[in-house]
């Protein structure tokens, strides 16, 4: 197929053009290969482009484009751990569509951030020997990704001691299947939550989500049970939408996040983009209704060698603002998840917001530690007014090895004696 340049506006004008603007060979063969990934991400990979330049000055671009091909059913062929249908699911590929060299990029880089599988070698693409369709073929094994860990906290500062225990199963019997359970217990407050997802429901790229939590201190009582579903959209997103019923009130969720990291355990790189709506309604001892608001950004950025920097940041609202919320409605400040400074629902609060700056040194999968600083604030509980500003800081330590992990934090607070602050101590075996 030959178009020549003077007759034509499409890409090839503009790709090619760009690189004799600049006047840099360089340039002209970059355009050259975006044209044919181009075709390559739209079914053609036996794309070759040609640009010759006759001896009255003219250009002339060739362009064979070879047959268009379509995506079989992809293979894997370092494990059977995972059942192979939904193997063919987790990995993000339309079958039958056209075939993308980006998106199989994508999609390698989704199965690695699953933490199901551990990379042994790149995908591997096979012809169909009958018709014009691709197999492609990744090498992915079966990881120790399930997890108990127990998690004891102590504030010198209080005098308080809170204890986690966490059990997380992924992939259950190589079905895509997970259940996460959490337990906090401290003297006066105790709280039990959980999630279980069932993939690929009825042969569909959606999930059905259940997920709830239990939650009692010396002042309020709380608890809420919610039905959703969500789906990955594009590789990187997930849209998830709830329902849920609560001790006298109802909610609707809307869920969106997104996550690029390079992998699942002490990642280098990537970002992570969490949002959550939720309407609340019907609770007849506040107001009749309410929206809460949360969002959370975490970005790391690999300096030199095993040195590397994360920012991160969160906020929540309850609107409208001035409105009389239950303590129970509020959200909790404090742990590991936000004010490191704070033992978990150290305080209550209807607005926050907070970022961390982190410098980490990374040694592989295996060691990370960690120097952070916390700036935030956040709206008082009545009698008081106005907002406190809280600033935390500390480091932190976590050596993983091949079925175990160990893991320890120290965190203070503005004003705070340097022996008040803030003691962790996390042991998780891996299985």
């Amino acid at each position: 197929m030959m178009w020549r340049l003077r007759n034509t506006l499409s890409c090839i004008l503009a790709v090619v053009a760009l690189g004799f603007v600049w006047g840099e060979a360089s340039a002209c063969s970059d355009a050259q290969k975006k044209l044919v990934r181009y075709y390559e991400d739209h079914g053609f990979l036996g794309a070759k482009l040609r640009v010759v330049a006759d001896s009255a000055g003219g250009t002339r671009c060739e362009v064979e484009r070879g047959n268009g091909w379509v995506w079989a059913e992809p293979e894997n062929l370092d494990s059977g751990a995972t059942d192979i249908e939904v193997f063919r699911y987790l990995t993000g590929l339309e079958i039958g569509g056209a075939v993308s060299l980006s998106d199989l990029e994508r999609s390698e880089r989704r199965l690695s951030r699953l933490g199901y599988y551990e990379q042994t070698s790149n995908v591997r693409l096979f012809r169909d020997p009958v018709r014009n369709r691709v197999i492609p073929a990744y090498s992915m094994r079966a990881a120790s990704i399930s997890a108990a860990e127990g998690f004891l906290t102590y504030s010198s500062d209080e005098n308080v001691w809170e204890g986690k225990i966490e059990l997380a199963l992924y992939n259950i019997l190589g079905t895509g299947r997970d259940l996460l359970l959490e337990g906090y217990s401290q003297k006066d407050s105790r709280r039990l939550e959980g999630l279980y997802r069932e993939r690929f429901i009825f042969g569909t790229s959606w999930d059905v989500v259940v997920r709830g939590f239990f939650e009692d201190d010396s002042l309020s009582r709380n608890s809420r049970l919610e039905l959703g579903v969500s789906r990955n959209v594009g590789f990187n997103f997930d849209v998830s939408v709830f329902v849920g019923i609560g001790n006298d009130e109802k909610s609707s969720t809307f869920e969106l996040s997104y996550v690029s990291f390079d992998r699942s355990v002490l990642p280098r790189s990537g970002t992570s983009l969490d949002i959550s709506l939720a309407w609340m309604m019907d609770r007849p001892d506040s107001l009749d209704s309410y929206l809460r608001l949360e969002s959370s950004f975490v970005h790391y950025v690999p300096l030199w060698k095993n040195w590397i920097v994360r920012y991160s940041a969160a906020a929540g609202t309850m609107l409208p603002s001035g409105g009389s919320f239950a303590r129970e409605d509020m959200f909790a400040l404090g742990g590991m998840n936000s004010f490191k400074g704070m033992m978990y629902g150290f305080t209550r609060t209807r607005a926050y917001g907070f970022s961390q700056a982190a410098l980490l040194w990374q040694d592989g999968y295996d060691l990370s530690i960690e120097l952070f600083y916390q700036p935030g604030l956040y709206r008082r509980m009545a009698p008081f007014h106005g907002w406190a500003r809280e600033h935390d800081y500390g480091l932190g330590f976590t050596q993983y090895r091949k079925s175990w992990s160990f893991s320890i934090y120290y965190a203070l607070r503005n004003g705070c004696d340097y022996l008040d602050g803030v003691l962790g101590f996390g042991a998780k075996t891996l299985f």
